[in-house]
């Protein structure tokens, strides 16, 4: 029988295979390596050649490996499969998912990185586990908003929650005021430790800032529903003073902010600003539209109360 790295068939096999395929002899000492097999390592395939596979695998699961092939030696069972950390370019380590067939002349054995595909289904689950929980947080804020007081402040309750849940740095609200053409700046939902700060590089409070809009912005606004964008100064209109907005984005430590507009039946109802830290998820866009689409629905009905309690 002629050597598999003799034969083209072989060859071409192992080339449109996905995961590296390496051939050793009964002493473990690579006889071949695919090129996907070399990619993994971080070297060319023929530097490979001669090595013992074991310099491949981090020095903390040489021991196991080696176990797990004398045993599989004694037994010649099936196909042997292992989770091994090994060794990537630069020395970085890496997942590998080894399975090997032991045959008269050695072992034949394929490479799977599972890194990446364990790290996807990391970030897929904590998405899932982040959007579950933006569910239960609606469905309380829901349940809370139909017993709130006609009296409570309505711009803190939904900056509350907003801020619970996208664990935001900040949180502010704004009521759109069509008889002037502007943003009236209801709350701002920070640790009260560094509200104060804010308060000094503003010169104002937030409740006494007021954000003049055109009707091209209120549009554009409206439109949009959301926004994710890097700059305070540019989310605020240009109404703070660019350094200004600069100096309170770098004492907060955010990198992007996330604007929303609250609209119901065509018309404007109220602006937020979510401020995000570095490394904190973007919330899940459709549980974030469920709650801009609630609020909007708690803006108009209090809106409606005040023409009735005016009237």
């Amino acid at each position: 029988m002629s050597e598999p790295t003799q034969n083209p068939h072989f060859l071409s096999l192992s080339s449109l295979l996905p995961d590296g395929v390496f051939l050793a002899d009964r002493d473990g000492h690579i006889t071949y390596v695919s090129e996907k097999a070399g990619a993994l390592f971080g070297q060319p395939a023929h530097d490979l050649v001669g090595r013992h596979f074991g310099a491949l695998l981090h020095p903390s699961d040489r021991e196991l490996a080696g176990h797990a092939l004398a045993q599989a030696v004694g037994t010649r069972t099936g196909p042997l499969q292992l989770d091994l950390r090994m060794l990537g370019p630069g020395g970085r380590p890496f997942v590998g998912r080894v399975r090997v067939r032991l045959t008269d002349g050695g072992l034949t054995g394929m490479v799977h990185d599972v890194t990446a595909a364990d790290e996807e289904q990391r970030r897929l689950q904590d998405y899932r586990n982040y959007r579950d929980r933006g569910l239960a947080l609606l469905y309380l804020f829901t349940v809370d908003m139909a017993s709130l007081p006609p009296d409570a402040n309505i711009h803190a309750f939904i900056a509350r929650g907003l801020m619970e849940f996208t664990g935001a740095r900040f949180v502010t609200m704004s009521e759109y005021d069509p008889a002037v053409s502007a943003l009236r700046h209801r709350h701002y939902e920070v640790d009260a430790g560094v509200l104060g700060k804010v308060i000094t590089l503003l010169g104002s409070r937030v409740e006494d800032l007021f954000t003049p809009v055109t009707d091209e912005m209120v549009a554009e606004v409206m439109s949009s529903g959301w926004v994710r964008i890097e700059s305070l100064y540019d989310a605020a209109f240009g109404s703070i003073p660019r350094p200004v907005a600069a100096a309170i984005q770098q004492l907060l430590g955010i990198d992007r902010l996330i604007a929303l507009s609250f609209v119901y039946g065509g018309r404007l109802y109220g602006t937020s600003l979510i401020a995000l830290l570095p490394g904190e998820p973007d919330p899940p866009l459709e549980v974030l539209q469920a709650f801009r689409h609630t609020a909007a629905i708690a803006l108009r009905c209090r809106a409606l109360e005040n023409v009735r309690t005016d009237g």
